[in-house]
């Protein structure tokens, strides 16, 4: 039972630090993460996915796809047309073009590649932090305590009682 809970911990650790460079890592590129939130550019970018968005000045062409801000709202849609640095965009799954057009000044970046589901547990996490910050403390101890405290054949042994 001991080497499950260890498996067990060891499985959680990597997945966390796994987590963790996938976000982190490609900061160091000047590519940050965006959680997808609608279904507008589905079926090629699905709800709950996390878009890597190559940040700087660019001049998008028809067909790129782009993250761009919109007052306090951040938007992933593809170009469709660009006309002298005002762009209009659409969402893959809508039928007409966004009702505003988009100035290369609102322009966050360019989209280089996405990650399916994982905005779910990116979303969860900041919605949760206090209680999730608990619960994973409290497991990993747990796992901890039982995979890793030595039973007493061991304690034998090593001639303590």
């Amino acid at each position: 039972m001991k080497l499950f809970f260890r498996y067990a911990f060891n499985t959680v650790l990597a997945l966390t630090f796994v987590t963790a460079m996938v976000l982190l890592l490609p900061g160091l590129f000047g590519i940050r993460p965006y959680v997808v939130y609608s279904g507008s550019m589905e079926p090629g970018i699905r709800t709950g996915a996390v878009v890597f968005t190559k940040e700087g000045s660019f001049s998008p062409k028809k067909g790129d796809i782009i993250t761009f801000r919109i007052d306090d709202t951040v938007v992933t849609h593809r170009v469709t047309e660009n006309r002298n640095g005002i762009c209009t965009t659409k969402g893959d799954a809508n039928k007409t073009a966004d009702p505003v057009s988009v100035k290369e000044s609102q322009i966050i970046g360019r989209v280089v590649f996405s990650l399916p589901y994982l905005g779910y547990v990116i979303h969860f996490l900041r919605t949760r932090i206090p209680f999730t910050v608990v619960v994973i403390a409290a497991c990993l101890a747990v796992i901890a305590d039982l995979a890793y405290t030595p039973n007493k054949k061991n304690n034998r042994i090593a001639g303590r009682n």
